[in-house]
């Protein structure tokens, strides 16, 4: 058995272990989570720029809660994410986590807190960690994607549950995830679910002749969705609704739905392309396949996450947003 060495703590680990017996970190597993809440890698307090925070988050000189950057990003290689607080919102209430796993698979997943809730940030983040964090250890142990992403899901529900510390404090989020894995003709596949309006996409390179063309691959548990199912409104139509936005299923101590209730679908694809994950402060500016296509697609995948934060930025910013990014046979390179 040939040494190496672990990533985390650089202890020697033997190839087939899994674990490091020195550190207890995963071997040959990648992962990261943003807003970042690790108190140690805060920047110096926006109020009175003392860089020493406890374990709360709160500044050791001045009490002030640590507020994270107003934008941060993370490269995993096989994704890239980016999560911004937008211009109106005083904090970002959205989260993204992602794992790479072995060399051709990749789990996502994007909450957004719902912000007429308490605390939403804090649901939004335990979601997207636990999620990742259950889909990633069903993976490891050779289940099957399907049943790996209804894993992470109800693991999901629960964590955002436990958030929750009295009747009537019921913090709640949106919640879409999606694993790409690569098959042995070539081929790709996405396995998706989603409850609320965050959305996964199929974004094919070279426009709409291409097979499959880009595509909305989640159905959003939305008013707006709701008015379209029942032949009352177009999508157009239906958005300019005032509900629009309003959902009718949600992670939180209030909803009455199950991870059991969730549609889990699944789409063979060939790159290039990329896989989008984003919340609905992207996609509320840019809601067309097609026309995320010609951002997500034309760049290298880091430029293109930055990219389409940017065309929502410029479009007003009017709420948090969130990419996540993985491509499929590296388009725009």
């Amino acid at each position: 058995m040939s040494a190496a060495n672990c990533p985390e703590c650089g202890a020697a680990v033997g190839s087939g272990d899994r674990f490091c017996e020195q550190c207890g970190g995963e071997l040959g597993v990648r992962r990261a989570a943003l807003p970042e809440l690790d108190p140690a890698t805060a920047a110096a307090c926006a109020s009175c720029g003392a860089a020493t925070f406890d374990g709360d988050g709160y500044c050791a000189s001045c009490g002030e809660l640590r507020r994270p950057p107003d934008r941060a990003s993370a490269d995993l290689g096989m994704v890239q994410l980016v999560t911004d607080r937008g211009k109106a919102h005083a904090r970002n209430e959205d989260a993204v986590a992602a794992a790479v796993l072995g060399a051709d698979t990749v789990i996502i997943t994007v909450c957004d807190g719902v912000s007429t809730s308490e605390d939403p940030q804090a649901a939004s983040g335990a979601a997207a960690r636990a999620g990742v964090d259950a889909c990633l250890t069903a993976l490891a142990a050779d289940r099957a994607a399907t049943d790996a992403v209804m894993a992470g899901l109800e693991a999901a529900f629960q964590a955002v549950r436990e958030v929750s510390v009295a009747a009537g404090h019921n913090p709640s989020c949106t919640y879409v995830t999606a694993v790409l894995r690569g098959c042995a003709n070539g081929e790709f596949e996405i396995t998706v679910a989603n409850v609320g309006d965050s959305r996964a996409y199929w974004l094919r390179a070279g426009g709409a002749s291409a097979d499959p063309p880009s595509r909305r691959l989640t159905v959003d548990d939305s008013w707006a969705q709701a008015l379209v199912d029942s032949g009352a409104m177009d999508e157009t139509a239906a958005m300019r609704d005032p509900r629009a936005h309003a959902l009718v299923r949600w992670l939180g101590a209030d909803s009455q739905h199950s991870a059991a209730e969730t549609a889990v679908r699944s789409l063979r694809v060939r790159g290039p392309g990329v896989l989008l994950l984003c919340s609905d402060g992207m996609w509320n500016y840019l809601p067309d396949a097609g026309d995320l296509a010609g951002i997500a697609t034309t760049a290298p995948p880091a430029v293109a996450a930055r990219n389409l934060v940017d065309y929502a930025m410029h479009c007003g910013g009017g709420d948090n947003i969130t990419v996540a990014v993985a491509p499929v046979g590296q388009p725009g390179e």
